[in-house]
């Protein structure tokens, strides 16, 4: 597949949709940043790995996006009468990578939403940040060559979402619950399956067909902090895709779990603030004292419990 077709034709999206969808057209921009404090892996089976450190990364991205409402009523009732679809093209930038996607939104019912879309990007080093490398098969990750090789992922998910202020009426009557299970499959044009590389300077990756699972539980206010809640997500290959002969004690099908509080602000002039702070696992290892960027190569003990980052997203609607 000819990757370098896949980015001008979403390019080419982003300005058809502007072109020629004037009406029911809607654009954004949104901001996103991280803090990452620094932990170090503790050997052993499952346990929590306190902070060894102020700071281990930062992460930061602006994605502009324009969409089209389509309505597509079912029916004069009110769960059917609002159905529709939405087309959406997405530009992400961050200093080590450009990443174009097109995505389609159903929405049926109130409380149901399909979606399926498809990204592609590319990745360079900047001051050694690395946006799209392989790994070396022991201690690190070399660059591949930029607008050579291409990240690519493709999804397919279902969301549910519920408001109790659907059924109670009132300004201080909604609980939320939102459930998302997405299928996808990711990985890097050149790169042989079952080999690891990194995207965006996350690494321990390889090619193949993962699951992405989120629950939120929330509480709404008619206040500027709007909203409260707990973000739980899930994540993980079906199988175990890594080369069994170089990373057959890595256990490629670990489920990475995070578990965020969270809250959101709305803000003057059509933008948004969320903040959360995110609770996660990893792997940990059987080695005491790992090489740094050695992961795929060492043997799974367990789930290491750690305190990952303080995130960021700013958006503004116009």
């Amino acid at each position: 597949m000819n990757f370098k077709k896949i980015f001008a034709l979403s390019v080419c999206a982003i300005i058809a949709v502007n072109a020629f969808c004037l009406d029911n057209l809607g654009y954004s921009i949104s901001v996103d940043a991280a803090y990452y404090p620094k932990s170090n892996y503790i050997a052993g089976p499952s346990h929590f790995a306190p902070l060894t450190g102020v700071y281990s990364g930062l992460e930061g991205r602006v994605t502009g996006s324009a969409s089209y409402y389509i309505p597509t009523p079912l029916g004069d009732n009110w769960l059917l009468n609002s159905a529709n679809i939405k087309l959406k093209a997405n530009l992400e930038v961050t200093p080590v990578s450009i990443a174009p996607e097109a995505k389609v939104t159903f929405t049926p019912l109130p409380f149901l939403v399909f979606e399926t879309g498809a990204k592609t990007g590319t990745g360079w080093n900047l001051a050694g940040l690395q946006g799209m490398a392989i790994f070396n098969g022991f201690d690190g990750y070399d660059d591949l060559t930029p607008f050579k090789s291409w990240y690519s992922k493709f999804y397919v998910q279902g969301t549910f979402q519920f408001d109790t202020g659907a059924i109670f009426a009132g300004d201080w009557t909604h609980v939320q619950l939102m459930y998302t299970y997405q299928a996808y499959y990711s990985g890097i044009t050149g790169v042989d399956n079952g080999e690891v590389w990194m995207w965006q300077c996350s690494g321990n990756k390889t090619n193949g067909w993962q699951n992405y699972q989120s629950i939120v539980v929330a509480y709404q206010m008619p206040l500027v902090l709007s909203r409260v809640g707990v973000l739980t997500e899930i994540e993980g290959h079906y199988t175990d895709d890594y080369n069994q002969i170089k990373y057959g004690d890595y256990n490629g099908s670990f489920k990475s779990i995070s578990i965020s509080p969270l809250m959101q602000f709305n803000l003057p002039g059509n933008q948004s603030l969320a903040v959360l702070f995110g609770f996660s696992s990893r792997r940990s290892y059987v080695e005491s004292n790992p090489v740094a960027k050695s992961d795929p190569t060492l043997t799974y003990a367990g789930r290491e419990w750690f305190f990952n980052r303080i995130a960021f997203s700013w958006s503004y609607s116009f």
